[in-house]
């Protein structure tokens, strides 16, 4: 079918970055892909629409509710050193380095025509991976653009319980937390697939966990609210909370980003 060229014409004509949602399923085996039951899930789980005229085991774009969604399926692990670098870091699946890196192939899931509903696109993205992964023989999800490195069990769980007023956020934003000299740090990665900045805590002598609660919750307002949040503002989790946003440089990661002072 050509799945691979359709995938590179439909990268070039692009031109919003956010219009493309990427992201990878590692296989504990290869070629263990079951489409058929991928789309069984959609239409039977999900009350999706799904036109699946274009499908096979190794390659198919399916239309779901207008949205074109390619798999293809590669019967390799992944090439280079990236998902053992980004297993490094990433807390939330403990043993992920380990057991990452055993993927004997992987499945690459984009939702290519999007750029219209972030939040909707991302949920209809979560959709088809939990698809893909409970109808193969999956170890985890890989999202390079946003460096997350998520466990079977974990992604499918955030799920489940999903819906547009509890986004699985962890399932969408990495949260990256630091230690330096005895202060502690917080900062996302993936606000800017939602149109949104991303958000730092930095040099804070609050906990590594009352970081990750309060900047959850900001991230979790900015997007499902649809607010951009700007210099000078101020943000809460409550009536009584302000807390002071300024623009600047960012620490953790390039080009500018919203310090919150916490």
């Amino acid at each position: 079918m050509g799945l691979f060229s359709f995938f590179k014409r439909e990268k070039s004509n692009e031109s919003n970055k956010s219009s493309l949602i990427l992201g990878m399923v590692l296989l504990e085996e290869a070629d263990s892909l079951n489409i058929k039951g991928v789309v069984s899930e959609l239409r039977g789980n999900w009350k999706l629409e799904v036109d699946d005229s274009e499908s096979s085991d190794e390659s198919s774009v399916l239309v779901v509710d207008g949205y074109r969604v390619a798999i293809g399926n590669m019967p390799v692990p992944i090439p280079g050193v990236e998902i053992e670098e980004t297993a490094a870091y990433n807390y939330l699946w403990p043993n992920g380095e380990k057991e990452a890196t055993k993927h004997k192939g992987h499945i690459i899931l984009s939702l290519m025509n999007g750029g219209k509903d972030p939040v909707a696109e991302n949920l209809l993205f979560n959709k088809v991976a939990s698809a893909v992964l409970k109808n193969s023989k999956s170890l985890g999800v890989y999202i390079g653009g946003r460096s997350l490195l998520i466990s079977k069990d974990f992604y499918l769980g955030n799920t489940e319980i999903m819906s547009e007023e509890d986004l699985p956020l962890y399932n969408w934003v990495y949260f990256g937390l630091r230690q330096e000299n005895g202060k502690q740090s917080i900062y996302t990665y993936g606000l800017a697939e939602f149109n949104k900045k991303e958000m730092e805590i930095i040099n804070s002598s609050r906990t590594l966990e009352e970081l990750n609660e309060i900047m959850f919750n900001m991230a979790h307002y900015v997007i499902a609210q649809d607010v951009k949040l700007k210099d000078g503002e101020t943000i809460g989790i409550s009536a009584e909370q302000k807390l002071k946003i300024k623009e600047s440089k960012g620490k953790f990661l390039e080009g500018n980003t919203l310090k919150i002072i916490y």
